[in-house]
């Protein structure tokens, strides 16, 4: 029997608003494309006006609508809940649903990492209970309260993601969650164009702390660009926190990493002194460092870690975070299969640097149908985006911290990218193009058999678009 999520006595008072009639809903959305039948439909006026689509809502099963007005062609008779504003009436909702929670509430952000970070703690936190988490990446104004209103009331530990694009959007959603425990992992330079350097990224993600309930506790990345800062803020909110990563003295401690099948194994020490082993299934050191924020995580809930370090074998990265996929040409292409590392979610100087590494430490020899076979490293860079009037200097700067004597060839694309790419060594230079589709043009001739190729880059660059063109060569192993 399916529950219910919401009435409507609980929505109008969550709301202030008025119902049509009585309904009952099994759950939320605001987008008919995705919504279930028994979902209330929200009527957001963001992109597009939600009124544009309640009609369609119904025809898909909606149970109720919440509406500021009665959209044309909708019969007034319907379950509708009229509200003087949509955008603050999903907020009731939230404040609401967060009162009458019981699940630990853990919020999650940071610069890189937290939905990553996000994913592992779901899959570690299913051993203990049952957990509700936010959807992709829904971190922002629309994205925490619909988090909130749509966690199920029997849940256990709900899971919040919260981002930022510019200042002050980290704290009223921090006082609207009201986290038990907060976690910010690596912060470093992204959302440049509403910054002007890491110190203030770090001041805007402390915010995070600024909802806190009595008692909670907060986790910090201590191999931040700027920990000292981020440490300092957060001590002005009273709060003392726990630290993990490489650099010592530090709460948690990353001992040591390596690559071993082309996943991550590690060494670290628990905040007790313990010492203990665990897998990641996704090569990099900075997947291990989000595992172990998880782990502490879990420690400061109470859990055990253990049995949580056990969980951990069962997470795999997601779409656009480090999937690998393996492609055979299909014969009317040349003969070849090559590996496919897909990076394309996002992109900053950190993450860069992160996905290099990876690339570079992949082993294909370690296949046995490799075995003693040339391979070559291929990186397709894309634009790094929000990095703002530094943006050009960033890119230049960039080529300094990688390490590319792994790498076989780079090619790029974007205008920013431009810039990097003139700083390449020569040897290491492949193809630029100013777009993803001129880059498309040529792609499929400079990926030979036994390629290794990671595509990066920032989400709005499109470089999603090339990697479903690269498996469309094949069948995906």
């Amino acid at each position: 029997m399916t529950k219910i999520l919401w009435d409507s006595k609980d929505a109008a008072l969550a709301t202030g608003g008025k119902n049509t009639c009585k309904w009952v809903a099994s759950g939320i959305s605001i987008d008919t494309r995705t919504l279930k039948k028994g979902d209330i439909f929200i009527a957001i006026n963001d992109n597009r006006d939600g009124h544009d689509f309640v009609l369609k809502a119904f025809e898909n099963g909606a149970a109720a609508a919440i509406v500021s007005r009665i959209p044309d062609g909708v019969c007034d008779k319907k379950p509708l809940l009229i509200v003087q504003d949509v955008t603050s009436a999903l907020n009731g909702l939230a404040a609401f649903a967060r009162k009458r929670c019981k699940a630990k509430v853990i919020a999650i952000t940071g610069s890189v990492g937290k939905t990553s970070s996000k994913d592992m703690l779901e899959t570690v936190l299913l051993t203990f209970g049952k957990v509700s988490k936010a959807e992709k990446s829904f971190n922002n104004h629309i994205g925490v309260p619909l988090t909130l209103a749509k966690a199920p009331t029997d849940t256990n530990f709900l899971i919040v993601e919260i981002g930022m694009s510019n200042k002050k959007e980290i704290y009223p959603l921090s006082v609207l969650v009201r986290p038990d425990i907060a976690l910010i992992t690596n912060v470093s330079e992204a959302h440049l164009a509403a910054f002007n350097n890491v110190d203030e990224i770090a001041r805007e993600k402390s915010d995070i702390c600024a909802g806190l309930v009595k008692e909670g506790q907060c986790i910090v990345s201590k191999d931040s660009d700027s920990y000292s800062k981020l440490m300092r803020f957060i001590h002005a909110f009273g709060i003392k926190a726990v630290s993990y990563g490489k650099n010592s003295p530090v709460d948690y401690r990353l001992i040591k990493t390596a690559i071993i099948n082309n996943k991550t194994c590690a060494q670290a020490l628990l905040r007790n002194g313990d010492e203990f082993f665990f897998k990641v299934n996704s090569p990099g050191s900075h997947h291990a460092q989000n595992a172990l924020g998880v782990i502490a995580v879990l420690e400061l809930l109470g859990l055990d870690a253990m049995n949580g370090i056990l969980g951990l074998s069962n997470w795999f990265p997601t779409s656009g975070r480090g999937v690998i996929t393996s492609v055979t040409c299909d014969k009317q292409y040349v003969p070849r299969t090559f590996t496919i590392i897909d990076e394309t979610y996002n992109a900053n100087p950190s993450s860069m640097v992160a996905a290099i590494n990876v690339l570079a430490n992949f082993d294909l020899s370690r296949e046995p149908t490799q075995q003693n076979r040339r391979f070559r490293r291929i990186a397709i860079l894309g634009d790094m985006l929000e990095l703002g009037s530094q943006e050009n200097k960033k890119h230049a700067e960039l080529v300094k911290k990688l390490i590319l004597d792994d790498i076989d060839l780079v090619h790029c694309v974007g205008l920013r990218m431009k810039f990097f790419y003139e700083n390449l060594p020569v040897t290491k230079r492949g193809k630029w193009t100013k777009s993803v589709m001129e880059f498309s043009k040529t792609a499929k001739e400079l990926i030979k058999d036994n390629d290794v190729v990671m595509l990066k880059a920032s989400n709005g660059v499109g470089l999603n678009r090339l990697l479903l063109e690269l498996k469309a060569m094949g069948v995906p192993n």
